[in-house]
């Protein structure tokens, strides 16, 4: 981590020290331009002495263009023969000593004798320019500023990267709890709010697969026991004992295979979604009379627990429709067993099915237990259970109402689901009117 916050650092000094050559080559350029040969500006200076010779009898003319060399900032200073003022552009006008030795104000300062007539006049002219130190000066400030800002710049993008990049590297190596937990509001910040949640997510994950093993272990115990015992009965010659352990058998061995039915058709929709397909893509959809369908999961509650009360509510024509019989078939089932699990054996269970709007609405109902307010935003998610004793009462693995959204979602449906702890759960999955396609 260190040695790539320091070549994180490296990158931006190189940027400032490129960006300093920058700035110092462009302060070379201004000050080349900026500083003329002094035989350039005799040249001019003297041209621009003869011109105001020229018009020394014009006041007029001469004194506009005194206002243009104080504009200019030139100092200028017109004099006769006997040393006498003529004209100047600045007051106090420019030392009469400086016709004789014009260097000894500075390298700037010129003197040039004008002939008109027969009368000589001096023209002193100083021409003053901008400081090369100045214009250095100020560059200097400059680029002390901007290193600075690359400071600060790196200090700000660089610490929050060394957190997130810190957070990655625990949360490699198994330390599930190492999150970024920045509190910034730019995109920095946003991007380790992204890793903390793509954290918790594995985190989530990791811990219902977790679960799905204990729970699956637990399912697989019982039956697999009761399968030893009778393997062993059978051997020592027990017929009796052996037809008395057959009908638990094939209720335990009912539910294994439901529970590893329902563990393919989860993967199959996982599939689907990582292979990119639509939704429907794993559907095996036909024309289906829901009323038929209805009485088909009725039966097969019944034949399997008769002495459960089931009441069933329904249209009197309920429409046909384009679904995967066998899946919605096994929503019912899970639907009906998960209220059989949940509520008490001498309590009544009610599945309705009502049209509307060309569609259906299937809904399971139970006077169990309830869901507390706390777990509802879980229930549906996978391998979650309201009842974590995993008692044969509630056996299970949480993945019922997963593979029910999964279904109905798929159908372009949707699920709800209404309860209240202690007083009974009501799932009710709504399915829209799907024409067979053309």
């Amino acid at each position: 981590m260190t040695s790539r916050a320091g070549r994180l650092r490296l990158a931006a000094f190189l940027a400032a020290m490129v960006l300093l050559f920058v700035v110092g080559g462009i302060a070379a350029a201004i000050a080349v331009v900026s500083s003329r040969p002094v035989e350039e500006v005799r040249v001019v200076t003297r041209l621009v002495a003869e011109h105001l010779v020229e018009h020394r009898g014009d006041p007029a003319r001469l004194g506009a263009d005194l206002d243009d060399m104080r504009r200019a900032g030139v100092a200028m200073t017109m004099y006769a023969a006997d040393r006498t003022v003529i004209a100047s552009s600045i007051s106090p006008p420019l030392s009469p000593k400086l016709i004789d030795d014009p260097s000894s104000d500075s390298d700037l300062t010129f003197s040039h004798a004008i002939r008109d007539g027969d009368e000589v006049i001096s023209v002193v002219m100083d021409v003053r320019r901008p400081k090369p130190t100045r214009l250095l000066a100020g560059l200097a400030i400059l680029l002390v500023a901007l290193l600075l800002l690359c400071v600060l710049l790196v200090r700000h993008i660089g610490r929050p990267l060394e957190r997130i990049a810190g957070a990655a590297r625990k949360f490699g190596r198994g330390d599930l709890t190492a999150r970024a937990s920045l509190r910034r509001k730019d995109e920095l910040g946003e991007v380790g709010r992204a890793f903390d949640e793509m954290a918790d997510r594995v985190t989530l994950l990791m811990s219902t697969q977790r679960e799905l093993m204990a729970n699956v272990s637990h399912e697989l115990q019982t039956p697999l026991a009761r399968v030893q015992v009778a393997v062993d009965l059978m051997a020592d010659g027990v017929e009796d004992q052996v037809r008395e352990l057959l009908p638990e058998l094939t209720t335990d061995l009912d539910e294994v295979q439901r529970l590893i039915g329902d563990v393919m058709t989860l993967a199959r929709f996982d599939l689907a979604h990582a292979e990119g397909l639509t939704a429907g893509a794993p559907l095996r959809c036909e024309a289906v009379a829901l009323a038929t369908l209805v009485e088909r999961a009725c039966a097969r509650f019944r034949a399997t627990y008769p002495r459960r009360e089931l009441v069933v509510l329904t249209d009197a024509a309920l429409p046909i429709a384009w679904i995967d019989p066998v899946l919605i078939l096994r929503v019912l089932d899970n639907l009906l067993d998960n209220g059989r699990k949940y509520s008490e054996p001498d309590s009544t269970l009610t599945l309705t099915a009502r049209a509307i709007g060309g569609g259906v609405t299937l809904a399971v109902g139970d006077r169990g237990i309830g869901i507390d307010t706390a777990d509802l935003p879980r229930v549906g998610t996978a391998f979650f259970r309201t009842d974590r004793s995993r008692s044969r009462a509630t056996g299970g693995v949480g993945l019922g109402l997963v593979l029910a959204r999964r279904v109905i979602e798929a159908h372009g449906g949707t699920i709800a689901i209404h309860s209240k702890s202690g007083a009974g759960t009501t799932v009710t999955c709504t399915l829209p009117p799907r024409p067979p396609p053309a």
